[in-house]
């Protein structure tokens, strides 16, 4: 499997596009504004079938392209506890606008999901079984997802390489962020990549070591 890292839109958010090119199949890892003008001419011109849509959370800077790539044929995944993201992002336009006036309604589309998923559930997606872990905290929604197969992991903005995500946004909590990292994510193997929303790869082996943020428990 290829994976590979698109970083788009006024946020710098990364999506992730995942690759079997033996099957010609892919999976994408978030949808952030421009991923629609950015990636999908990318699947088209190399013939690939987009599998799934894996949407790590509901926050705009995640799922605004989301709508381009909601096909038939196409899992679009996420976690119930963020439904009125994906369904009245428009809701939630007025904070982002703080920080972005030139936005408009027609930046704030609704995406269907197709596949509510929750916590030990599995995907099978570009022949492997997936693993999803909810990861909530930065936001309620906010889910992982594990493919032990790929040694590799996407947890959204839980955590990053050598920070953790912001816990002061409306449904957010430091206190189940924090537990969230240390009973989800730093319960994966050691050698797991972690690719995040936001920033470079990490491992979990070395953010249990190095974040400042998130430490381990005793005897973890």
């Amino acid at each position: 499997m290829e994976i590979e890292n698109f970083t788009l839109g006024p946020f710098e958010t990364n999506a992730w596009l995942l690759t079997d090119t033996t099957a010609g199949r892919c999976v994408l890892v978030d949808a952030p504004p421009g991923a629609g003008k950015t990636i999908l001419p990318e699947i088209r011109a190399r013939g690939l079938a987009l599998e799934a849509l894996l949407l790590t959370h509901g926050h705009w800077d995640h799922m605004a392209d989301a709508h381009h790539f909601a096909t038939p044929g196409t899992m679009v995944c996420a976690h119930r506890d963020d439904a009125g993201c994906f369904s009245n992002p428009e809701h939630y336009a007025p904070w982002y606008r703080l920080a972005l006036p030139h936005l408009t309604e027609a930046d704030f589309q609704p995406v269907p999901i197709s596949n509510w998923v929750e916590d030990g559930g599995t995907l099978p997606l570009l022949g492997k079984t997936w693993e999803v872990r909810h990861v909530p905290g930065h936001c309620p929604g906010n889910i992982l997802f594990f493919c032990a197969q790929e040694h590799a992991a996407f947890p959204g903005d839980a955590i990053f390489a050598g920070s953790v995500g912001r816990s002061d946004l409306p449904g957010g909590s430091w206190p189940v962020l924090l537990k969230s990292i240390r009973e989800r994510i730093y319960t994966l193997p050691d050698a797991t990549a972690l690719y995040p929303g936001h920033g470079s790869p990490t491992r979990v082996g070395d953010e249990k070591r190095l974040n400042p943020y998130a430490r381990p428990l005793p005897g973890n």
